[in-house]
C-alpha cells in the first residue's frame, strides 16, 4: 500500500457503537490534600486515645498511692490514767504510784514505746519528779495497763504542796491535777519508713482526785494523801508527723 492510499483511509470518518448503560457512575480525583487530612485525623485519633489512657492511669497511679498511705496512716494510741495514790509529809518526800491503760487501736500494725516518762502538774508547776518507765511495744488492738511508781527519791516541790494544801481548804478536799505521759513511738510494719520514730505526748487534763491530812502529833509531822478517783479519766494524745 502506498502513501497515497494510506492517507485516504485516514481521511475517512471513524464510526463508534456506544452501547447504553443503566448508571454511569461518577469519577472523583483523589488529591494529595484528601490523604493528607486522613492521615491527620487517623493521628488525632490515636493521640486523643493517648491521652485519654495516660490520665487514666496517672489517675490510678495516685489513687493507688493515696489508698496506700492511707492503709498505713496510725491511729494515735489511746490513753487513760485510771488511779493515783501520793503521799507526803512536812519533810516532802513523795510516795505515790498511778495506772494509765494504753490501746494500740490499729488492727494490723504494731507499736513500740520507747523510754515513756510520766510527769505530775499542778497548776503548771510540777509536783513530782519524772518518773521513766521501761519501754515496751503492743500488738494490732492490744490494750496495756501501765503501772508507774514513784519513790522517796524525789522531793515534791514545796510551792506546788503549798498550792494544793490551799486548794483543798476551799474545795474541800478535792484537788485537780495534770497528768503527762512522754514516750517516742513507732508504728511497724511500714509506717516507720514513712514517718519514722516520733515522740507521743499524752496530757490528762484536770484528773479530779481527794487529798486528805492525818496529822501526827506525837512526830509533828502532818502526812497528806491524794487517792484516786473513780472512774477513767481520758487523754488527749499527741502525734506532731502524722496528718
Amino acid at each position: 500500500m502506498d502513501e497515497q492510499s494510506i492517507a485516504e483511509e485516514m481521511k475517512q470518518p471513524l464510526l463508534l457503537t456506544v452501547t447504553e448503560t443503566e448508571e454511569v457512575p461518577e469519577l472523583r480525583s483523589i488529591s494529595y490534600n484528601d490523604q493528607g487530612s486522613e492521615s491527620a485525623n487517623k493521628i488525632s485519633r490515636w493521640s486523643f486515645l493517648f491521652k485519654l489512657f495516660l490520665a487514666i492511669t496517672t489517675i490510678g497511679f495516685f489513687t493507688a498511692c493515696l489508698s496506700f498511705i492511707i492503709s498505713i496512716t496510725p491511729t494515735p494510741p489511746t490513753v487513760h490514767v485510771n488511779s493515783l495514790h501520793i503521799s507526803f509529809n512536812d519533810r516532802h518526800l513523795p510516795i505515790w504510784s498511778s495506772t494509765f491503760s494504753i490501746k494500740n487501736p490499729n488492727e494490723k500494725l504494731s507499736v513500740t514505746y520507747e523510754n515513756p516518762s510520766v510527769w505530775v502538774f499542778h497548776r503548771k508547776r510540777l509536783v513530782l519528779g519524772t518518773v521513766r518507765i521501761q519501754s515496751f511495744g503492743q500488738r494490732g488492738m492490744e490494750e496495756s495497763e501501765l503501772v508507774v511508781k514513784g519513790d522517796e527519791s524525789g522531793v515534791i516541790d514545796e510551792e506546788a504542796a503549798r498550792e494544793m494544801e490551799e486548794e483543798v481548804e476551799v474545795t474541800g478536799s478535792v484537788v485537780g491535777l495534770d497528768m503527762v505521759f512522754i514516750g517516742s513511738v513507732g508504728f511497724y510494719p511500714g509506717t516507720s519508713a514513712l514517718w519514722g520514730e516520733q515522740n507521743m505526748t499524752a496530757v490528762c487534763k484536770n484528773v479530779r482526785a481527794n487529798l486528805s491530812t492525818d496529822a501526827n502529833k506525837v512526830y509533828r509531822t502532818k502526812k497528806w494523801a491524794l487517792s484516786s478517783f473513780d472512774g477513767r479519766g481520758d487523754c488527749c494524745v499527741r502525734l506532731p508527723r502524722f496528718p
